[in-house]
């Protein structure tokens, strides 16, 4: 009887959640997402469910929550991508403040670092309809290395609040055994007093914040090779 209140309470929770909020991944899954299809809370863990996953980390003038919102993911299968891969995502829209831009970017050490693999600038999400379930097709780069990963979406609004995004993903990445993945380090802008400011770009004669894009830092993330178990034939 408690868990299927519990179960009762999670989907009840799930469709609140629908109507006040803005972005967010829903596949693969955010961290501690409340989406029936996402891993599942154990029984003591209702408590860490994550209602307000589409929200902004910060705006501006503060800082909310840190670029992975949570440190880790409910017990689960994550999923697999391969090196090469074009992953079809799907982001959770209620407002898409007239879009904006997208960063997608990689981690393999839980955040600490990452490396952008895509881009969509100025109008990212722009096309995506309120209150709808929005594909968005992410390539994952043929070089990158094996391993558990973060993906991360990273979006900066046009719209409203001068705010940032960031709904990271624990997957898997099946590719090469070690090895290194170059690009540029994302930028956090609107992220608390001292980040590079965009303002809206309706009213600022379409800034979109391009210099700060444009001045993100060169970055190489390497990958150890992780060692195969050796299989050794039966003796008969």
């Amino acid at each position: 009887m408690k868990s299927f209140i519990s179960v009762a309470v999670f989907a009840l929770s799930s469709l609140a959640l629908l109507s006040e909020a803005h972005i967010s991944f829903r596949y693969p899954c955010p961290r501690r997402a409340p989406y029936s299809e996402c891993p599942r809370p154990k029984d003591n863990e209702w408590n860490l469910v994550d209602y307000d996953v589409q929200s902004p980390l910060g705006t501006s003038n503060s800082i909310s929550n840190p670029i992975c919102k949570h440190s880790s993911s409910f017990a689960g299968i994550r999923p697999t991508f391969k090196a090469g891969q074009t992953v079809a995502t799907k982001m959770d829209v209620d407002v898409n403040h007239r879009g904006g831009s997208c960063q997608w970017a990689l981690s393999y050490d839980n955040g600490k670092t990452w490396v952008v693999i895509q881009d969509h600038f100025r109008d990212c999400l722009a096309n995506a309809p309120a209150s709808s379930t929005y594909t968005v097709n992410v390539a994952i780069p043929a070089n990158a290395p094996s391993g558990p990963a973060i993906l991360n979406w990273i979006w900066n609004n046009n719209e409203g609040n001068r705010e940032l995004y960031s709904s990271c993903a624990d997957v898997v990445i099946q590719g090469t055994n070690g090895g290194s993945l170059s690009g540029v380090a994302p930028l956090f802008a609107n992220y608390g007093p001292g980040s590079p400011f965009i303002p809206e770009a309706a009213v600022s004669g379409g800034n979109w914040g391009k210099q700060y894009f444009d001045a993100r830092k060169p970055i190489t993330v390497t990958v150890p090779a992780q060692k195969l178990k050796r299989q050794t034939a039966p003796i008969y």
